[in-house]
């Protein structure tokens, strides 16, 4: 590749220095993303077209001295360009310096100076944060504790730094993400004159948020933000409470009963690990559901995955013919070549991988082209019957992405269904179907769409998502019972 004009000139062949490296994976990054991504013909235009490379030229100075930590934010700025969830870049477990420092739990072994130089510290322990917490007594601010997230991934305590108690910081007890360290400080609040709480919170790549928080669920839950991020309460007197799954979208699979009426379905995502175990939960459940009222689909969060997997549910939903715009995928070399390797992993349900194959075949046919493997460009889904019950479907859609997005485009052409909300879906399926490729160094994996929906451009779901029917009140805790409520108020 050929540096932009004032740009660190591209490294001699042989050098492996750590500029060398640095500068090798930067333009590993902008090859692939420019060569392969579905996006790149659509969003760089004319009139961004300097700007891009006025931005590659001064973030490869930068890259030229920077740390691998730093390294790492440099690439991210500029994916950020793009402004779509589905670019992104991250460390390859064991590649980086500071690779296996890291126990479960947390502990950082000794001369860990890569993590040390990334944000402030405290010399804080489980001991020392209860200690002080028993000192303040009844002057203990609602958030000052010990906090946790789902599955323990970090373990935080919130102390005052002041004696006014107008200043806070969240200090990381224990965590098991490996960009992170017991002693970093993970928050920093300030109660404002109105009572309410503000925030800066360091993101899993150490970049800043700033959120608004509270407390919810009697003391129990701190929100972050509009359901942004949920810590439960660890100490003290805090336990979670027994419908935490209300509250902060769970990710296993279930079915539950919420009432005589009413039946509640989580779905954490569309992965392929979801394939057989859904089907087998509609199977297993199909007298229940086709004997109910109503059912709470719960997609917070969905992360996305296929649409194959989530096929099963629509027989629940189906009033009428459901259509779908097509995808174009980007034919090249590279995106042709990581989607075989998808189509022979065994892991993959065979459907999926025979989908795979027959689009691969397309792409290679037409190499340099943005393809389709259905001519008309949309297709149409019918089935034979249309089930009595359940007769009315609430979807809660708050942040779920990608699949679940194609998930929501076809529930939503229901009768039966109403989209629910605090706020809108996550906004990233104009682009998908992901590839991905380790850089240069081997360092970093780099993630990018290859296909482009044929909606484009006069219906777009990026960046701004798809928004709910109905909104859902900030003010309210549990969006769970929200739409229980509203689904037996309903008559016929």
């Amino acid at each position: 590749m050929t540096a932009p004009a004032g740009s660190e000139k591209p490294p001699a062949a042989g050098d492996d220095s750590p500029r060398a490296r640095n500068l090798q994976d930067l333009d590993f990054l902008v090859e692939k993303i420019t060569a392969n991504y579905a996006g790149y013909p659509t969003k760089v235009t004319d009139a961004n077209r300097d700007s891009l490379a006025n931005l590659t030229s001064r973030l490869r100075q930068r890259a030229a001295t920077a740390r691998e930590d730093e390294l790492e934010g440099i690439l991210r700025e500029w994916l950020g360009f793009f402004r779509d969830g589905h670019l992104s870049v991250s460390r390859i477990a064991g590649a980086g310096p500071d690779a296996g420092l890291r126990t479960t739990g947390g502990a950082a072994a000794s001369g860990d100076s890569t993590l040390k130089a990334i944000g402030p510290r405290r010399d804080w322990t489980e001991a020392s944060v209860k200690e002080r917490l028993s000192q303040l007594g009844d002057r203990r601010d609602p958030i000052e504790g010990i906090w946790v997230t789902d599955a323990d991934l970090y373990r935080m305590a919130v102390l005052r730094t002041d004696e006014d108690g107008g200043a806070f910081v969240g200090v990381l007890l224990s965590t098991t993400q490996p960009k992170w360290s017991p002693g970093q400080e993970k928050a920093a609040f300030s109660r404002v004159a109105t009572g309410a709480v503000e925030c800066v919170y360091r993101m899993g790549d150490h970049s800043p948020r700033s959120l608004r928080v509270r407390t919810i669920s009697g003391g129990t839950i701190l929100a972050f933000g509009e359901a942004f991020s949920l810590w439960v309460r660890a100490f003290p007197e805090g336990s979670a409470p027994a419908d935490l799954d209300r509250l902060i979208p769970a990710r296993n699979l279930f079915l539950r009963r919420l009432s005589p009426k009413t039946l509640w379905l989580r779905l954490p995502d569309f992965g392929d690990s979801r394939y057989e175990p859904l089907r087998k939960l509609l199977a297993d459940s199909a007298a229940v559901l086709e004997a109910t009222d109503n059912l709470v689909i719960d997609m917070r969060n969905n992360g996305g995955g296929s649409d194959v997997v989530y096929e099963p549910v629509f027989r629940f939903l189906y009033t009428r013919p459901i259509y779908a715009i097509e995808v174009e995928l980007r034919a090249t070399q590279d995106n042709i070549a990581t989607r075989r390797k998808l189509a022979a992993n065994p892991e993959v349900p065979s459907e999926i991988r025979e989908e795979i194959r027959r689009q691969s075949d397309v792409m290679a046919a037409h190499p340099g082209e943005f393809v389709s493997t259905e001519p008309r460009g949309f297709v149409v889904e019918t089935y034979d019957t249309v089930l009595p019950y359940p007769r009315r479907v609430v979807v809660l859609i708050d942040g779920a992405g990608s699949s679940g997005e194609q998930f929501l485009l076809a529930a939503r052409q229901s009768h039966k269904v109403t989209l629910f909300g605090r706020r809108n879906s996550a906004g990233v399926l104009d682009f998908a179907n992901v590839a991905e490729m380790p850089t240069t160094s081997g360092r970093f994996l780099v993630r990018w769409a290859i296909s482009r929906s044929m909606r484009l451009p006069a219906d777009p779901v990026d960046p701004d998502g798809i928004a709910p029917d109905i909104r859902i009140p900030a003010e309210v805790e549990d969006p769970v019972g929200y739409a229980q409520a509203w689904l037996e108020r309903q008559v016929d």
